[in-house]
């Protein structure tokens, strides 16, 4: 029958699992320190083997009180047994992560949690160089910008709307829609004479907006427009009210 590693208490470890679980970060009683990712370079497959599984505890006869009823390994510790536990079967990891087993007793494989930590940040690392991978093969540029948008972006063209409320007293929005190839995208304010007033980075990609004070302006009618990588896409008007 497979022995379930009990992640439990740590006092019902042996004093050596329990030097285990807690790791020093000191270098200086440390030999042959090498970088995880060089040897063993499939940590993320190996991590994505694992079965994690979830157990409750058999609480087993021990002995015997001097009046005869029995003696349970979890006296008084109801909670031990009652709850369900979550953990991993300790001989799959022979296998592949043969290292982390530790023989408690002679008949208790256990394995080492703390050393665990270690190789899960290494699969992360090495899933998060797998994303960048594949996000800069499929060219997406933005990291806020997640392969469903990005698909959805494909076919977004770079345009200008008109801003909302118009007219305005206080603030406006001005809603636009910028490509995801696009690498800088400006909103640029001018009076009727043609003299820029005031400019504002569109910092999204698709669809997106700009929120335009009137604070520092005077009433009256203004134009403004959105340039794109020093192209001009579109020029609408507003009106200011005081």
């Amino acid at each position: 029958m497979k022995k379930l590693l009990l992640i439990v208490l740590a006092t019902t470890l042996s004093l050596a699992m329990s030097a285990q679980l807690v790791s020093g970060g000191d270098n200086s009683q440390r030999t042959n320190v090498q970088n995880l990712s060089e040897t063993i370079p499939n940590t993320l497959e190996i991590v994505l083997g694992l079965n994690p599984v979830q157990y409750n505890i058999a609480n087993r006869i021990i002995g015997e009180y001097d009046d005869g009823s029995p003696m349970y390994m979890y006296q008084g510790d109801e909670e031990t047994f009652t709850h369900t536990h979550f953990g991993f079967v300790a001989e799959e990891f022979q296998d592949v992560l043969p290292n982390l087993i530790y023989h408690v007793s002679d008949s208790q494989l256990g394995i080492s949690v703390t050393e665990l930590i270690p190789v899960l940040v290494t699969a992360i690392q090495e899933l998060k160089a797998e994303l960048k991978e594949t996000r800069k093969a499929a060219g997406i540029l933005d990291e806020n910008t997640t392969p469903v948008e990005a698909i959805a972006m494909r076919d977004v063209k770079t345009e200008l709307f008109q801003n909302t409320p118009n007219p305005f007293t206080e603030n406006t929005v001005i809603p636009c829609t910028v490509a995801e190839d696009v690498t800088n995208a400006m909103i640029y304010i001018y009076d009727l004479s043609g003299k820029q007033i005031d400019q504002y980075p569109v910092e999204g990609r698709g669809k997106t907006f700009v929120t335009i004070t009137g604070r520092s302006l005077e009433a009256g009618m203004y134009l403004y427009s959105l340039i794109a990588d020093s192209k001009v896409i579109d020029t609408k008007r507003m009106i200011l009210t005081k």
